[in-house]
C-alpha cells in the first residue's frame, strides 16, 4: 500500500483547559463503546508488541521461514494468549504461544516435539478475517502514515460473528504518535466485508515537545471531522501519549487522559 500524503495536522499543545462537550443520548452510548474498544485495542496490541519481544529472544525468527504471523486468544482468567502460527502441507499450526497480563508476559513459549497443535476454528477464522481485510485495503487503495509495516488487530467475533480487523500506522519516530492511517474492516461470519472505513482523510503524525522555554505540554489536541465524538483510535492512540489529547470536533474539546474520557472540571480539580 502507498503512503498516504501528508495533510495538515491539527496540533495544538494547549495551555489552558477550554470548555469541553458533554456527551447526551446516542453519542454517549457511541463514546462508552469507543472507549471500550479503544481498551480492548490497546490491550491487544500489548500483548502483540511483549509477545513479539519474548519470542525474539527464544528463538531466531529470521531462520523460520514457515512463520506466517500472530492471533490473540483471550484466556478466561481474562489475560490474552499471543498465538504464532506457521504453515505446512496441513495448514496452519501453533509455533509459540504466551500469556501475557496487560503489558507482561507471564508464561509460555514456543511449541516443542514432534506433535503440532493446529490452530483452532475461531483463531482460523481471525487469520481469514486479516486476510481478507488486506485485500479489502488494497482495493480501496489505503495506504500508511508511516514507513514501517502496518501492525494488525484482530478482535474476537461480537454477538452477530462479526471479527473486526485493524490496520493500523506504525509509530516510527520517538515523540511523534500516528493518530491517521488507520482503519476498521468488519467480516463476518462467511468471510465478507460488512463495513469499511477509514478513521481520518489524512494522516495526523502528532509531535509531541516541550514549549519554547522548556514548558512541559500540558495536552496535545487534534481535530476529527468523521464523527460526532472520539474514536476507538483516539482512545487506544492517547494510551500511548504521556500527556492528555484533547480531540476537537466542531469547536468543542473531548479531553481523554491514559484512555479514559474525563470532563474538564476533574482535571482542573486534580
Amino acid at each position: 500500500m502507498r503512503n498516504l500524503i501528508a495533510g495538515l495536522a491539527a496540533l495544538t499543545l494547549v495551555s489552558i483547559p477550554v470548555a469541553a462537550r458533554q456527551p447526551s443520548g446516542d453519542v454517549a452510548a457511541e463514546n462508552d463503546r469507543a472507549e471500550a474498544l479503544g481498551r480492548q485495542i490497546y490491550l491487544h496490541d500489548q500483548a502483540a508488541w511483549h509477545g513479539t519481544d519474548a519470542l525474539a529472544e527464544e528463538v531466531d525468527v529470521s531462520k523460520h521461514q514457515e512463520l506466517r504471523g500472530y492471533v490473540v486468544d483471550p484466556l478466561d482468567n481474562g489475560n490474552l494468549g499471543l498465538v504464532f502460527y506457521a504453515k505446512d502441507d496441513g495448514g496452519h499450526y501453533e509455533f509459540a504461544r504466551y500469556e501475557v497480563d496487560g503489558s507482561t508476559v507471564v508464561g509460555g513459549g514456543r511449541h516443542v516435539g514432534e506433535e503440532r497443535i493446529r490452530l483452532s476454528p475461531i483463531l482460523e477464522r481471525l487469520v481469514a478475517a486479516k486476510g481478507t481485510a488486506i485485500g479489502e485495503a488494497v482495493k480501496r487503495k489505503w495506504g500508511l502514515c508511516t514507513t514501517y509495516s502496518p501492525n494488525f488487530v484482530m478482535l474476537p467475533p461480537d454477538d452477530e460473528g462479526m471479527i473486526a480487523v485493524y490496520l493500523l500506522t506504525s509509530t516510527q519516530e520517538e515523540g511523534v504518535f500516528p493518530f491517521g492511517g488507520h482503519y476498521r474492516v468488519e467480516v463476518d461470519a462467511e468471510g465478507r466485508v460488512q463495513d469499511a472505513r477509514k478513521f481520518t482523510n489524512n494522516c495526523l503524525n502528532m509531535r509531541v515537545k516541550k514549549g519554547p522555554n522548556g514548558e512541559n505540554p500540558f495536552a496535545l489536541g487534534v481535530s476529527h471531522v468523521l464523527d460526532e465524538h472520539p474514536t476507538e483510535l483516539h482512545y487506544f492512540q492517547s494510551n500511548y501519549v504521556p500527556i492528555q489529547v484533547f480531540v476537537i470536533i466542531d469547536g468543542d474539546a473531548w479531553v481523554i487522559d491514559k484512555g479514559e474520557f474525563r470532563k474538564i472540571t476533574d482535571l482542573q480539580d486534580n
